[in-house]
């Protein structure tokens, strides 16, 4: 089931909202698939990855909870169900893989992901050119934090509904050419990474599916390095989503990944809450993070 390409035909746009909304998942626990060999799935427990990201663009597996430092296990997981073009990005190593813990220095001290400060609602990959945008990603936990660190996740589709439903305008806010744009990123004089402008809202061709277009969802909650477009009907659908993001939202989910479980996502809003790491080396918190340009489809 995706999106109508038409954003102004309200007729399809009311029937995809039905199917949409039509058994919608009311509870986390509907998200997750038990996974009895980690990195291995079945195919069944493929199937239903498949079927629970094909309703809600995201989807959780778990199984038992051993700590395994091993990267295969992400990238496996996330070849099983389909996603192989995987987005290199700054802070990735050569297999695309990166490993989320607390960098005290270097390079990757500077990027919130790699701290235990909170990381705010955004989709992943507001900084890429419009020909590569990040589509899909994968968080596998080797180790939890000992407190905190709890990601709040919501379907960007939902928050489509949301919008159009509150002010179709909206709609026409987050579609302007110019909607978002990220700053260049320059370090020590150099740029390391373009200016990118664009809309925040847009429909996309699935490259790794026969099933038409989908929804591409450019997003950040952040207040520096990211203007957003001095128009009425994008202001306010800012403040809206803003508002919608901080409320008790029954659509948006809840979920501390435990050790051996991971979280996969079709362009969805997510955020992480702050955490607190424990004081022993070997206990601190590790997740595994892919990022992808395809997606998951239930082809």
């Amino acid at each position: 089931m995706n999106i109508p390409p038409g954003l102004k035909d309200n007729y399809t746009y009311l029937h995809w909202r039905d199917k949409k909304l039509n058994n919608y998942p009311e509870t986390t626990e509907k998200l997750i698939v038990k996974i009895e060999k980690p990195g291995f799935p079945t195919k069944q427990q493929i199937s239903e990855i498949k079927q629970i990201c094909d309703k809600t663009n995201m989807a959780i597996y778990e199984s038992s909870e051993e700590i395994l430092e091993n990267k295969e296990i992400a990238l496996n997981m996330g070849d099983s169900i389909g996603l192989k073009d995987i987005e290199r990005s700054l802070t990735t190593e050569e297999d695309g893989v990166s490993e989320l813990s607390i960098a005290n220095s270097g390079e990757r001290s500077n990027y919130i992901p790699y701290t235990d400060k909170p990381l705010g609602w955004h989709t992943d990959g507001c900084y890429n050119d419009v020909n590569h945008p990040i589509n899909g990603f994968l968080l596998h936990c080797v180790r939890a934090a000992d407190h905190g660190g709890e990601n709040h996740l919501l379907d960007p589709e939902i928050a489509y509904i949301l919008l159009r439903d509150e002010n179709p305008e909206f709609i026409d806010g987050l579609t302007l050419p110019k909607t978002l744009t990220i700053p260049s990123n320059i370090e020590n004089g150099i740029v390391i990474r373009e200016k990118e402008v664009g809309p925040a809202l847009s429909l996309r061709s699935q490259r790794n599916s026969n099933c038409g277009f989908s929804l591409h969802f450019r997003y950040t909650g952040r207040k520096t390095h990211v203007v957003w477009n001095d128009d009425t009907r994008t202001i306010g659908a800012l403040d809206f989503l803003r508002k919608t993001l901080q409320s008790k939202c029954p659509y948006i989910f809840r979920i501390k990944l435990k050790s051996g479980s991971g979280l996969i996502g079709n362009n969805i809003l997510h955020n992480r809450t702050k955490f607190r790491d424990s004081n022993h080396a070997n206990s601190k918190r590790l997740i595994y993070r892919i990022y992808y340009r395809d997606r998951v489809t239930n082809d």
